[in-house]
């Protein structure tokens, strides 16, 4: 915003103009987001106009990954980030990159089905695959090495009685997953939505078990403050997080059985088909990632992946989940907001 001049005496009406001008003003937020559709509670609240109710102007950057919102969010290039607690995440921490957990941005819950063990069709009819003891041996697709399904496949592992090495990781993408589930070179993966609805429906696989079954509540992915952000720039944080709360119970409001049919349903259809680039219909048909409506985060489910991380070698010590977790903006914003209730259709 311009500067005010300091106006002559009787200049009265410019002085009006000018503070006019200054309660108009917007505060500019920068946020990188995968575009995926977890990512829905920020354009809900784009398009619904929470975040110009709080005054702010957000610019929502879509990243091909979430690895690339770690660099900005530590050089405060960005003010927020979403994505999922991977490897890198911790490794950048420990070479002194700072930002901080500040918002679930989606766990698994029982009832949504939007994380499964998903095993390819053939084995599941042929009766190779009858229970997760016949994981082993199998070939797993993840998405890239280090991210926390893979902490997720251990406790499948767990509670089947066999070990994590008794199966074969295969990094692939998500579409690249299918087409290997097709061809027979992939043997299951912890299939997310919307990829596990497209399998299903193109008879690939079948969702074998809700995660929750061996990993209740694990903590899909998270929303991230940048340091600057939550130090140089705190009443704008809070603000920030009131509008994006405000957008997760508006999705929340939405979901009936774990699908987007509830209150609302239509208008959040529509937000995330336009900015996912989906078929309405598949929008509806999919699961949903299930959203803190109060912000809170899994901290006993993030300490249990850090943990495994670390049983692996791929991150060292001299950091916990608790250093980095910061519940004080979503606390403040549900506190503003008030108790959460449910819209009724």
């Amino acid at each position: 915003m311009w500067p005010c001049p300091r106006p002559p005496l009787g200049a009265a009406l410019a002085l009006m103009l000018c503070l006019a001008d200054s309660a108009s003003a917007t505060d500019k937020v920068g946020v990188g987001t995968g575009g995926s559709a977890s990512d829905a509670p920020f354009y809900i609240a784009y398009d619904q106009g929470y975040f110009k109710d709080e005054g702010l102007d957000v610019d929502l950057i879509v990243l091909d990954s979430g690895a690339k919102v770690i660099a900005p969010l530590g050089t405060g290039e960005l003010d927020v980030g979403s994505g999922a607690l991977s490897v890198g995440f911790w490794n950048a921490l420990l070479r002194g990159v700072k930002f901080r957990i500040v918002a679930d941005r989606g766990h698994a819950e029982p009832g949504y089905l939007y994380q499964s063990v998903f095993i390819r069709k053939d084995l599941v009819d042929g009766g190779q695959f009858k229970s997760l003891k016949d994981l082993k041996g199998l070939r797993m697709g993840f998405a890239a090495q280090g991210v926390t399904s893979l902490s997720l496949l251990n406790e499948a592992a767990k509670y089947a009685g066999i070990r994590f090495e008794d199966m074969t990781p295969v990094y692939l993408s998500f579409p690249q997953q299918i087409a290997a589930l097709q061809n027979k070179a992939l043997d299951g993966t912890l299939l997310i939505e919307p990829q596990a609805t497209v399998a299903v429906n193109a008879g690939i696989g079948v969702r074998f078990m809700d995660t929750n079954v061996f990993y209740p509540h694990q903590q899909i992915s998270v929303i991230f403050y940048s340091d600057k952000f939550a130090t140089e720039r705190k009443d704008v944080a809070d603000r920030f997080m009131r509008a994006w709360l405000r957008g997760a119970r508006t999705y929340n409001d939405a979901i009936k059985d774990g699908k987007i049919a509830g209150a609302g349903a239509d208008a959040v259809v529509q937000t995330m088909a336009k900015s996912f680039n989906m078929n309405p219909a598949l929008v509806r048909e999919m699961y949903s990632q299930a959203v803190d409506v109060d912000g809170a985060v899994n901290a006993a489910g993030i300490q249990k992946d850090l943990d495994f991380f670390r049983q692996q070698g791929w991150v060292a010590g001299g950091i916990n989940a608790g250093d980095v977790i910061d519940m004080s903006f979503a606390q403040r914003a549900s506190a503003a907001l008030g108790p959460y209730r449910r819209k009724s259709q």
